[in-house]
């Protein structure tokens, strides 16, 4: 397995189920994996992956969970923040109609404001599929709300207001995806399991180079940081496929 290309394709289906409402169908989930050709190992890994971000096979039916892992404080910030947006004004469908092509087609500023009025509690919505990552509310909304600020100054890239939702709802998520990006320092789980093994898998390539051929797991660990057991973890999980490395039985333990 391609570390590099399972972690980029792991992203991708993380948040296509973000953007459907923290629900993946069996047949997305084989349309992103099914080309890695996962072991079961591998599999199950990933699944339970999903299931650590509360990511459900199916198809959303229209109802949300207000069971999110918050703090007292996170709980509180929450409950203050969606009182003050009751107090932003309420606008009929023609109203918002209106208002965005006075933003988009005039690049009117008052009408900008309003729009980002309007598309604030979609940032709260955005940020609750995205707090199984560990980041705090708080931060989460805070960054959903600089990228819905930078969207609504790209509205002149737009063709038709038909095409603002879209604009503004993906530079919630990109901004989001970019905060847990950073905050990934200290990372756990599958990010650690990742990248753990590209470790192993650059110490191997290097020692092998040095050796002019492969080593087993026992020479790598005598010349790294890296344990006996983690670069034979390292090896179950990709499948016996990093280069450098000699091949285990996948049984061993």
């Amino acid at each position: 397995m391609d570390v590099n290309q399972y972690r980029q394709t792991l992203n991708a289906a993380v948040r296509s189920a973000h953007e459907s409402h923290n629900y993946i169908t069996e047949e997305k989930y084989a349309e992103f994996f099914g080309p890695l050709e996962l072991t079961e190992e591998q599999d199950k890994l990933t699944r339970d992956y999903f299931k650590g971000l509360h990511i459900s096979f199916g198809v959303w039916e229209g109802t949300e969970s207000d069971d999110l892992p918050l703090d007292e404080n996170d709980g509180n910030y929450l409950s203050f923040y969606l009182e003050e947006l009751e107090t932003l004004p309420e606008y009929t469908e023609e109203e918002k109609k209106a208002i965005l092509e006075e933003a988009v087609d005039h690049d009117d500023a008052e009408a900008k404001k309003k729009l980002i009025n309007m598309h604030l509690k979609d940032v709260v919505d955005i940020a609750k599929l995205y707090v199984y990552h560990g980041m705090k509310i708080e931060d989460l909304i805070g960054e959903g709300n600089i990228g819905l600020m930078m969207a609504v100054d790209l509205l002149g890239t737009v063709d038709s207001i038909d095409e603002v939702d879209g604009l503004i709802g993906k530079a919630i998520m990109d901004t989001m995806d970019a905060a847990i990006e950073r905050d990934s320092e200290d990372k756990s789980g599958i990010d650690s399991i990742i990248d753990k093994i590209s470790g192993i898998g650059r110490a191997a390539k290097e020692l092998s180079e040095d050796l002019r051929r492969d080593v087993t797991p026992e020479e790598l660990a005598h010349e790294t940081e890296f344990e006996v057991e983690d670069i034979e973890e390292a090896l179950r999980i990709t499948g016996n496929n990093i280069d450098g490395l000699i091949k285990i039985s996948i049984d061993q333990k």
